[in-house]
């Protein structure tokens, strides 16, 4: 199963009536996107960066099962499942103090991400076909310009992630040049 706009928005408000206290989630992945509207775009899950969220985890866990959502699953999962990852300095690796950009309140749930450029240069170290189209989406719904994205992707704190992010940016530079062409 899959999570579009209307789906997420839904679990951000029940999850916002079931917490008894105010909590932060700071969203990273492909959440952000889905929230503001990119057309298309799903996922099954809701990376959450934990740096950069305050929340009560025994609080959070009850709330996401009793919504039916799976919280921080390890292993295998059923396919149809939804669950919220709760993601680690690891793989990614974020600055350890960044800009957030709210994106909601939802009753006691605030629902912040990292600023647009910062999430796209994390996407850009991965660099797959789908995290090269997030980005080109962010550089066109918020103006980015390709040195944001640069500045970025030199406040990542591994470097060969800055030089994985490096190479990947050239593919969104091309998409943005052929879209500009069309137009």
């Amino acid at each position: 199963m899959t999570i579009d706009r209307e789906s997420l928005v839904r679990i951000f408000d029940a999850l916002g009536q079931k917490l008894g206290k105010p909590t932060t989630i700071c969203v990273i992945g492909s959440s952000p996107g889905i929230v503001l509207g990119q057309p298309e775009r799903q996922s099954s899950d809701i990376d959450v960066w934990r740096q950069r969220s305050a929340y009560d985890e025994t609080e959070l866990r009850r709330a996401c099962q009793e919504l039916g959502l799976l919280f921080d699953p390890k292993g295998e999962l059923d396919p149809d499942a939804i669950y919220l990852q709760v993601v680690q300095p690891g793989i990614v690796k974020l600055p350890v103090d960044f800009q957030v950009e709210i994106l909601g309140q939802f009753g006691v749930l605030t629902v912040a991400m990292p600023a647009p450029a910062l999430l796209s240069a994390a996407k850009l170290v991965r660099g797959d076909a789908r995290d090269i189209e997030d980005v080109a989406w962010w550089v066109k719904e918020r103006a980015l310009q390709m040195d944001e994205i640069r500045v970025a992707i030199g406040s990542l704190p591994d470097l060969s992630q800055r030089e994985a992010a490096s190479e990947n940016i050239v593919l969104v530079e091309l998409i943005v040049a052929g879209e500009r062409r069309l137009t």
